[in-house]
């Protein structure tokens, strides 16, 4: 099995098993990733002088690819990503129609016409929509993107929005996740060899300094994922000349206010839980409970107990490592010390609910283990999100209209960056803010021509 992806070079290989998988990686060196960094620069020319209606064509017909369940490579992902990620059939057959049905043709260009106003901004000057003279937009000529480990789905757009820049993109991926990127890449290169020339998909261990920092030695942009320590090794490796956008760890949580506690929310609440295990930047950590309504938070807790029984038969857990089930059971004998309720699932670390009466925001450990944690009055929110406002990315809430307009701007005021019904936390639009950002205007320079 193919590991890697890189059109046009020709390179050295190694064979190492992964998750039982036999699997070809490069054998890479500095010097092979500057060869690599230039042939990339070089379709890149090419690239630039695209029309991006043309690329949203190619990428759009790569996306409906994939959504068909007969395509040759949309099968090798359903086959093959459950053995590589442990997440189980269900969910990768979920993720892939999910992240590919907002990766079409319709979704793509709202995309640039909301950040952009004139998508024909990537291809010639066009007029100002305030102001004079005309404008036009330029990508950087190579991006370097550290990929994320944890969400397949999350690298496969960051690699979209760089074609969209109209850039070359040099992608490292982590050795459990390097699958999905290879196989898109590929899937374009079926389309249009000249746009997929622009992409090169790699793995290497993180501990090979040299082989990062010639990654990063002649990009213009670094986009990089990861958790604080990954972050703060990958600034030491950066040119100081090369621009970085960070997507460091984040939280996600609920707010359910008293007058929405009934048993169809817990029901979406698991939803929000189960999808992709728990491991987004915007799966739920907690859900903040109001008293006084016309069911406790401990009774709420118990509902939600039973939807996640039930979710788990639609979309079954998938692999959960030894650390994170020793936490898991580790807390599941402590919270009851406490003054708190735990309710498990019968047999193993399927899915654990924790009702804790102390309302200190709680960081989960994941793999479908939630909170749950009741609060006098909402009011009292933003003392409790306070500690984690740096990290705070989205908020999914149950709260009557009539009351929003008070909770809704405190919310915003803590740091979140979406703020979105209950149920819908895990399937952002493409056009949400990530981390408050902009997603393609972010990576783009302005030329204004005035005459």
């Amino acid at each position: 099995m193919k590991g890697y992806f890189l059109p046009g070079i020709s390179i050295q290989e190694d064979h190492r098993e992964i998750n039982g998988l036999l699997t070809e990686t490069p054998r890479l060196s500095p010097s092979k990733l500057t060869e690599i960094a230039d042939q990339l620069i070089s379709a890149q020319g090419r690239l630039s002088r695209k029309p991006i209606l043309n690329i949203i064509d190619c990428i759009d017909e790569a996306a409906r690819c994939w959504l068909d369940s007969n395509d040759s490579i949309r099968q090798e992902a359903e086959s093959l990503l459950p053995v590589i990620t442990g997440a189980s059939r269900e969910m990768v057959h979920f993720a892939l129609n999910d992240l590919f049905s907002n990766l079409t043709r319709p979704v793509l260009l709202d995309l640039l016409e909301e950040e952009l106003g004139d998508p024909m901004v990537l291809d010639d000057f066009r007029p100002r929509r305030k102001g004079r003279g005309r404008t036009r937009a330029f990508g950087p000529t190579l991006i370097t993107h550290i990929l994320p480990g944890n969400i397949p789905g999350a690298s496969i757009i960051s690699l979209v929005l760089g074609l969209l820049a109209k850039s070359a993109n040099l992608a490292k991926v982590g050795s459990g996740e390097f699958l999905l990127p290879i196989l898109f890449a590929e899937s374009l290169y079926k389309i249009q060899p000249d746009l997929a020339r622009n992409l090169a998909v790699l793995t290497w261990d993180h501990a090979a300094v040299e082989i990062t920092e010639a990654a990063f030695q002649k990009a213009d942009l670094a986009i990089i994922y990861g958790n604080d320590e990954t972050i703060k090794e990958v600034r030491r490796h950066l040119p100081q000349q090369t621009r970085a956008i960070f997507h460091g760890h984040r939280l996600s949580l609920g707010v359910i206010a008293r007058e929405s506690i009934h048993l169809a929310l817990a029901q979406e609440a698991a939803s929000d839980i189960v999808l992709y295990d728990q491991r987004g930047c915007l799966s739920p950590h907690l859900y903040y409970v109001e008293e006084s309504g016309h069911a406790s938070p401990l009774q709420f807790a118990k509902w939600l107990a039973q939807a996640l029984y039930f979710a788990g038969n639609k979309f079954p857990k998938g692999a959960t490592s030894p650390a994170e089930a020793a936490r898991i059971q580790q807390l599941r004998r402590s919270i009851p010390l406490k003054g708190g309720t735990v309710i498990a699932s019968p047999s193993g670390t399927d899915w654990t609910v924790l009702y804790d009466p102390d309302p200190a925001f709680s960081t989960s450990p994941l793999a479908r283990t939630i909170w749950i944690k009741p609060i006098h009055d909402i009011a009292a929110l933003p003392t409790l999100l306070e500690p984690i406002r740096s990290m705070l990315q989205g908020i999914g809430i149950s709260i009557p209209q009539d009351r929003q307009p008070e909770v809704i701007p405190q919310l915003a005021k803590m740091g979140a960056c979406r703020i979105c019904p209950i149920g819908k936390m895990q399937r952002p639009p493409l056009t949400w803010h990530h981390d408050g950002r902009f997603r393609i205007l972010n990576l783009l320079r302005f030329v204004d021509f005035e005459n």
